[in-house]
């Protein structure tokens, strides 16, 4: 499955692929954008199948319905969802194109990485473990980026050994998610990834 979203200030590219022999893809994902932010959700539900989506979709929905509000209640409404579920890891990343600035929350392994053209990079760190539905603490992190910055956010079914330069070294996004092609070959485990460029 693959999606695409873009206006003036973002270009983004998904990417998913269930497990073999599974009819049901275990991750969520979505990515919309507005004249004002863009934002993305990226779940993986424990183990794979249907209670797996069950967990992750559920999240995305809140997520869809949520898209206006801040990521600190988004992420507070996701873990509320997964009562009585098998629970989640998630990490949801929303970017505000007026201020350049982006704020991120995430619980677990999916892993996020946005490179500015000035040289830097962000990686914040995730709250560690899953979300069940029980009480838990969040860290809901903002940062700047300049304009022309790439990212990519991904499930653990993705292995990339070297994603800083993949992100630096590539021109186009079109560039970067023909790098991650050989990855995307194994099925031992559900894959998602989104890669885009704010401007």
């Amino acid at each position: 499955m693959i999606q695409i979203e873009e206006n003036n200030h973002v270009y983004a590219y998904a990417y998913q692929m269930q497990k073999e022999g599974k009819t049901l893809c275990g991750d969520s994902f979505l990515i919309k954008s507005t004249e004002d932010y863009f934002i993305c959700a990226v779940a993986d539900g424990l183990g794979s199948g249907e209670r797996a989506y069950e967990s992750s979709s559920a999240i995305k929905e809140v997520v869809e319905e949520l898209h206006a509000e801040d990521v600190g209640l988004m992420i507070e409404k996701s873990n509320e969802v997964l009562k009585n579920k098998r629970g989640a890891t998630v990490a949801i990343f929303k970017a505000y194109f007026k201020q350049n600035q982006f704020t991120f929350s995430s619980v677990g392994n999916i892993r996020f990485v946005l490179y500015s053209p000035s040289g830097t990079f962000v990686y914040p760190l995730p709250v560690l473990g899953y979300m069940s539905g029980k009480p838990q603490k969040f860290r809901v992190q903002s940062f700047a980026y300049d304009p022309g910055a790439k990212f990519i956010i991904h499930s653990d079914g993705l292995n990339i050994p070297a994603v800083k330069s993949l992100l630096k070294d590539n021109r186009t996004i079109e560039d970067i998610s023909n790098q991650l092609e050989p990855y995307t070959i194994s099925r031992q485990d559900d894959l998602t990834y989104v890669v885009g460029q704010l401007f």
